[in-house]
C-alpha cells in the first residue's frame, strides 16, 4: 500500500469508544426520522400546533392567537377504535342536586376502567324538545367518557326530570351547579334553547369556561357587544338546513376572535341528529385541541 493511504493505528481509549458509539447513535436517529411516518408523524405535528401557544391571560391559563382556533381542521382526525370500544364500557349514572331551588337531574359518567382520565369536564345542554336523554341515546355521553372526559348532562329547569320554572338568574344557576358539583373550567355543549343559560354564563363568567361548542343556541344577540373581547375556544356548530336561528346565531358568535363555524351539510336545526358521526368527530378533535393548550399552561 502506498505510503501516502496508509492510515496512522489510532488507540481506541474509552473517550474514542464513547465518541463511536454516539456517532453511530446518531446516524441511526437521522435514519429512522427521515423513514418515520403514521402515529409518529402526527405526533410531530401535534407539538407543532402546541408550539404556536404564546399568550397567557391574567389566571396563567395559556391561549392560542386567534388565527389556530379560525383555521384548524376540527375534522383532521377520525375518532379512534379503542375509543369506541371503551365507550361499550362506560357505565352512566343518575343524579338530583338541589340548585336554587331547582331539583336539577343529571347523568354523569367517568371514564371507564383501563382509560386514563383526561381530566377534561364535558357538560351536554340540551334543546327545547330534549333533555339528557337525548345524549344518552345518541351515544354522545359513552364515546366522550371513552375518550377519557368525565361527562356531565342536565336536563334544565323545566325539562326531562327536572320540575320549573326557575326562580333567579340563569347565569348564577348554571355557575351554582357546576360549583357544587366540583366542575372548573367545562367544555359546555348548548344546543337550541339551552343557549338561555350559557349565553348569559359566557357574557357574565367567560373566565369559568375552557370551551364552549353552541349549537345553533338561542340569545346570542345578547353577546354581540362583548363577544369580540372573549378569548374563549369556540366552536360553532349548525345544519345547512337551519337558514333561521343557525345562520344567525352563527353571524353573532363568529364575532369571538377565538370562534370557528362549521356546518353539518344536509343538516336541520338538532344538527348533531342527523350527522352523529361528524358532530361526535367536531367535539373530538376539539376537545383535543383545548386540552393540549390547557396542559402547556
Amino acid at each position: 500500500m502506498a505510503p501516502s493511504l496508509m492510515l496512522p493505528k489510532l488507540t481506541m481509549t474509552p473517550f474514542r469508544v464513547m465518541a463511536l458509539v454516539a456517532g453511530v447513535a446518531a446516524v441511526c436517529l437521522v435514519f429512522s426520522a427521515l423513514t418515520t411516518t403514521g402515529r409518529q408523524a402526527k405526533l410531530g405535528k401535534a407539538f407543532e400546533q402546541v408550539s404556536t401557544l404564546d399568550k397567557r391571560d391574567l389566571s396563567g391559563r395559556t391561549m392560542a392567537e386567534p388565527n389556530f382556533w379560525r383555521n384548524f381542521d376540527f375534522r383532521s382526525e377520525q375518532i379512534p377504535s379503542q375509543v369506541n370500544e371503551a365507550a361499550q364500557k362506560v357505565h352512566v349514572t343518575n343524579h338530583t342536586i338541589n340548585i336554587m331551588g331547582s331539583n336539577t337531574f343529571y347523568r354523569e359518567a367517568q371514564p371507564p376502567e383501563g382509560v386514563a382520565s383526561s381530566g377534561e369536564v364535558v357538560v351536554l345542554l340540551h334543546g327545547a324538545a330534549f333533555n339528557s336523554k337525548t345524549w344518552l341515546d345518541l351515544h354522545t355521553i359513552d364515546l366522550l367518557a371513552g375518550m377519557g372526559h368525565r361527562v356531565i348532562a342536565i336536563d334544565l329547569p323545566g325539562f326531562g326530570k327536572t320540575p320549573g320554572p326557575l326562580t333567579g338568574d340563569r347565569a348564577d344557576y348554571l355557575h351554582s351547579l357546576l360549583s357544587n358539583l366540583k366542575v372548573t373550567h367545562p367544555i359546555l355543549v348548548s344546543p337550541s334553547m339551552s343557549g338561555q343559560f350559557s349565553i348569559l354564563f359566557i357574557n357574565k363568567y367567560p373566565q369559568d369556561l375552557a370551551g364552549f361548542v353552541p349549537v345553533a343556541p338561542v340569545s346570542t344577540q345578547l353577546i354581540k357587544e362583548k363577544a369580540p373581547e372573549l378569548r374563549v375556544p369556540t366552536l360553532i356548530i349548525y345544519g345547512e338546513n337551519d337558514r333561521t336561528l343557525g345562520h344567525s346565531s352563527r353571524d353573532d358568535l363568529l364575532r369571538i376572535p377565538t370562534s370557528q363555524d362549521i356546518e353539518i351539510p344536509q343538516a336541520k336545526h338538532p344538527a348533531y341528529l342527523d350527522n352523529p358521526n361528524l358532530f361526535h368527530t367536531l367535539l373530538y378533535n376539539f376537545i383535543k385541541q383545548v386540552h393540549a393548550h390547557r396542559a402547556s399552561a
